[in-house]
């Protein structure tokens, strides 16, 4: 699993136009959590297909960042979130 973190203008109708580039494609949000502070905001998000995600933000000019959700995390840190569910890679 990856998370895609991107940046969203201030402006209404933004992740509108993020969920529609990736409806579009098939590719399902499978994960989300959003960080708004005054104008400035990120958007971190699991899809359920990496490369289309990509596409889709290529296509929208969109810059982004990848991360690996286990990075850093101890071995059993990294075993009770799996065992909560939570899919934090290997």
């Amino acid at each position: 699993m990856i998370w895609f973190t991107v940046q969203l203008d201030d402006r209404p109708g933004s992740l509108a136009r993020v969920a529609a580039a990736l409806g579009d494609r098939g590719v399902n949000i499978t994960g989300i959590v959003g960080v708004a502070e005054d104008t400035e905001g990120a958007l971190m998000m699991t899809t359920s297909d990496a490369a289309l995600t990509r596409q889709a933000f290529d296509a929208l000019g969109l810059p982004f960042e990848e991360h690996d959700p286990g990075e850093g995390l101890s071995p059993g840190l990294r075993q009770g979130l799996a065992d909560r569910g939570m899919d934090v890679g290997r």
